[in-house]
């Protein structure tokens, strides 16, 4: 399997980066560990400053809306998954909960202020890809049962059959989803535009520390870029 980065995204995005770590996983429903993390995550944006009232004006989350609008979509009701996290957090002192896994790559996500996802490795079907939609695809997307349009403007991830992200990183598709019964999975890291205070290898470091601390074997870790466009995920 390899980790694509179409060159119709490099051209218009040159700063693109895809980080990426594969690991062995056992999710559970909750893990005391991560609850811990996840009720760190308030007082930590506290001590950097961060409020609702001064979101837009992090520079993660106004260059990502500036990247959503490239896609010909309101920023203001599609979110780039960071800034949903963050004024998750910033509402009420806390992130959803799903599963040990998914919390765990959400509180990194938010420590980091870099938007992450992650697929359950046996439900991807061939090479994966950063494109362009195409006309007449459709994206399935978790926690919904109906089905989202693609348009030739939306950013996606996608393996040789699916659509397995929509508007680069706003939403998972349910067909990939991680749950409980998953046991290997992907995860990214987005950058679109040059490091602001995290770096996609910072984001990498943190996640595969946190994944060790609660069992997880990491396998492999890269970065995808302009420079170096595929990768071997191992």
């Amino acid at each position: 399997m390899h980790l694509k980065i179409a060159p119709e995204i490099r051209s218009k995005y040159p700063q693109v980066g895809i980080g990426w770590l594969t690991a062995d996983i056992h999710p559970v429903s909750m893990d005391p560990q991560v609850e811990q993390w996840k009720g760190s995550l308030a007082a930590w944006l506290a001590s950097r400053g961060m409020t609702l009232e001064n979101l837009p004006s992090c520079p993660e989350v106004a260059r990502w809306r500036q990247v959503f609008g490239s896609m010909g979509v309101k920023p203001s009701k599609y979110r780039c998954s960071l800034e949903a996290l963050l004024r998750r957090v910033l509402k009420e002192n806390s992130l959803w909960t799903v599963n040990s896994v998914v919390d765990l790559y959400n509180c990194v996500s938010v420590l980091t202020l870099s938007p992450m996802g992650a697929f359950d490795l046996e439900k991807v079907k061939g090479d994966i890809e950063l494109r362009f939609g195409r006309e007449g695809e459709t994206f399935s997307p978790l926690g919904k049962s109906e089905v989202e349009a693609v348009s030739c403007e939306h950013v996606v991830y996608a393996d040789s059959e699916k659509v397995c992200c929509w508007l680069w990183n706003h939403r998972d598709s349910r067909l990939v989803g991680i749950d409980e019964t998953s046991r290997s999975a992907v995860f990214f890291v987005d950058r679109a535009f040059s490091p602001t205070a995290f770096t996609v290898e910072n984001a990498l470091d943190l996640l595969e520390e946190r994944l060790e601390q609660t069992g997880a074997r990491v396998r492999g870790r890269g970065v995808c870029s302009s420079f170096e466009p595929e990768q071997e995920i191992v």
